[in-house]
């Protein structure tokens, strides 16, 4: 009979005419299961898996096999375990190494330390028998050991080996009470280990009954060294050898033997405080915290801002919509001033990076570059809804989009408020009022607006949106707010935004014609941007939530601002007189009885005092450009947005 491989054998049927390597489907009907088939993957891990734990088992099993019998717990073979780890050390160590050191290497640290724990094993039988106390060394008497960091014995052994050491004890008075031997190996130089018998107290015999109670109480023995005080196991090597020799001490009553049981004690980690830290850390950390507390000057923004640090339960959560243009970039500013937490969202259509540069670095400042006319999810207090194109040229370009920023980007805004219940401010405009008919215009007036001209797709949308904001506070109960706002000056203006102001000084400053489109008869009420920015501020914080104008009753007419900015910026520039834009409204100045009543608001800067900051701050553009080209009346993009 010829024994056949095992992927030759069936149980039934002959062997069919199949690659042998094949995959394992091709052997399951054949009785193979399909786990256990041949040369499958699954077959072949199971394989390695147990060769792997055979090893493992093999390498991890104890040194000393523990036999339970009627007469007690026996040490089987420990002669023997010892003299073949000893057997194995010297062939490893053999001269067969090519000159290679061999007793660091992984292996023969494990044999050494199975050598060593049964020679301590067999030493504490050893020590037993001699004390009289009738166990053979056969018995079952093993020592509990505890791995620790080399060190030199009584004699002066040169420093190596393991060690295995017990703690002497105290009794309530002071006195030692006898402990455990101690045993130590010691590496001798020139090769070879001597055992050295550590004189101490006359070791407390303990017999363990069985192998679990003898690891129970290794286990017991071990928490009991670390739980030694962090201030004894720290003490020189010198200190612990003298700890280890009781004989060696001059006071009788000597406090417990602390031994450092760490073979590779680990080093604490120290706190901040006590770090070694370098002067470019200090440094460092100080210019942090005070970046935390101010603004950075930048070309825009020359000056510096303080932001105070105020508790959770006052500081707000605030979302800026069209945080980077003209106006928002202030109220950011006012805003980081008093202590709040400011969300800049915009996507720089008009708006500049540079208005806000100065907060970049702040903790408390953060910016979201997002279309309003999409969601955006985010968890605020309140929320300042500025985003939409404000001059005539800028919002003409792309009407669709300015009707869609009005329309479908308040609609965004207002139902996130309704969502984290947050309080929602809108800045509509005085072009609701249109070309009116009643002068001054209160809150009161519908307006006379054309809903089919050149302009109609930036007033439409904010009457819309104004009709919206209510509403949500009718149908949602959310708080709202909404200021009209009148013609509005200031730094950071776009140099290209059209307006009358920014072109007018930007003409006056390059000597260049002022242009003026009409007879320069119609007239405007120009107001400071910090004023507005107050009035924002305390209209949002305030319970009045009907819409309030916000503007500087003082009314210029366009000939004579042309006239005032040309003398104060020193000009020689003459004034050009160009055909009347369509719909441009003949007069406009606001009503603010509401605003005082409501708010307590009214301007405090005056026009010339306004203009000579924007002066200064245009004749700076100017300085880095070299050159603006003033906007005309017609549809254009924003330029040098950045």
């Amino acid at each position: 009979m010829v024994v056949l491989p095992r992927h030759r054998r069936y149980q039934r049927g002959p062997p069919p005419q199949r690659n042998p390597y094949g995959s394992p489907d091709e052997y399951a009907p054949h009785g193979y299961p399909h786990a256990l088939a041949p040369r499958s993957r699954l077959w072949n891990q199971q394989s390695i898996i147990l060769l792997i734990a055979g090893m493992g088992i093999g390498y991890l099993i104890l040194p000393v096999l523990v036999v339970n019998n009627q007469q007690g717990v026996q040490n089987v073979g420990l002669h023997d375990v010892v003299k073949n780890l000893e057997r194995k050390r010297s062939m490893m160590n053999g001269n067969g190494n090519n000159g290679i050191d061999n007793t660091a290497s992984p292996m023969n640290m494990m044999h050494n330390s199975q050598q060593n724990a049964a020679a301590a094993m067999l030493r504490r039988a050893d020590s037993t028998a001699a004390n009289g106390i009738g166990v053979d060394v056969s018995g079952g008497v093993v020592a509990s050991t505890v791995d620790s960091r080399r060190r030199a014995s009584a004699d002066g052994g040169a420093v190596g080996g393991d060690e295995f050491f017990e703690v002497a004890e105290q009794d309530g008075e002071g006195h030692v009470i006898p402990g455990r031997d101690a045993f130590m190996d010691v590496d001798i130089p020139g090769g070879g280990n001597v055992e050295h018998l550590i004189p101490g107290n006359q070791a407390k015999k303990e017999v363990f009954d069985d192998a679990d109670s003898n690891q129970e109480h290794m286990i017991r023995e071990n928490q009991e060294q670390q739980q030694q005080p962090e201030h004894q196991a720290e003490q020189p090597a010198e200190a612990q050898q003298s700890q280890s020799h009781p004989q060696s001490q001059a006071q009788p009553q000597a406090p417990p033997l602390a031994i450092n049981t760490q073979t590779n004690p680990q080093p604490a980690i120290p706190s901040l405080a006590e770090a070694d830290v370098t002067e470019t850390q200090k440094l460092f950390l100080s210019t942090q915290k005070l970046l935390a507390t101010q603004s950075i000057p930048t070309s825009t923004t020359p000056y510096i801002m303080t932001t105070p640090t105020l508790p959770d339960s006052l500081r707000k959560r605030i979302m800026i919509t069209g945080g980077a243009g003209f106006v928002g970039s202030h109220l950011v500013d006012k805003l980081m001033m008093e202590g709040h937490e400011v969300i800049v969202v915009d996507n720089f259509f008009t708006g500049q990076r540079k208005n806000i540069e100065h907060w970049m670095h702040h903790p408390r400042f953060s910016l979201v570059v997002h279309d309003v006319t999409e969601p955006i999810m985010m968890e605020v207090d309140e929320i300042y809804h500025l985003a939409c194109p404000a001059s005539p040229p800028h919002y003409q370009y792309n009407p669709v989009k300015t009707i869609k920023t009005s329309t479908m980007g308040t609609i965004n805004m207002l139902g996130l408020a309704k969502r984290v219940k947050a309080k929602i401010l809108l800045t509509s405009t005085s072009e609701i009022y249109g070309d009116p008919e009643v002068h001054p215009q209160p809150e009161s007036y519908w307006g006379n607006v054309n809903t089919i001209g050149p302009r109609s797709c930036y007033d439409e949308g904010k009457r819309v949106a104004e009709t919206m904001m209510y509403a949500y506070k009718n149908q949602n109960n959310v708080s709202v707010r909404i200021a009209r706002i009148f013609n509005t000056f200031g730094p950071r203006m776009h140099p290209n935004d059209g307006r009358v102001v920014s072109n007018f000084i930007i003409q006056s400053l390059q000597n260049k014609d002022i242009t003026i489109y009409g007879d320069g008869s119609q007239t405007r009420s120009f107001q400071y941007v910090d004023d507005l920015v107050d009035g924002l501020v305390k209209l949002m914080n305030g319970d009045y939530d009907l819409p309030v104008n916000l503007g500087n009753p003082d009314e210029y007419s366009i000939k004579d601002f042309a006239t005032k900015i040309r003398d104060m910026t020193g000009s020689k520039s003459e004034i050009q007189y160009l055909p009347k834009v369509a719909d441009d409204p003949t007069q406009r100045e606001p009503d603010i009885t509401t605003a005082k009543r409501e708010l307590g608001w009214e301007p405090k800067v005056s026009v010339e005092e306004g203009l000579k900051k924007t002066i200064e701050y245009f004749q700076g553009e100017l300085d880095a450009a070299g050159e603006i080209i003033p906007t005309g009346p017609d549809a254009a993009k924003p330029k040098g947005s950045s």
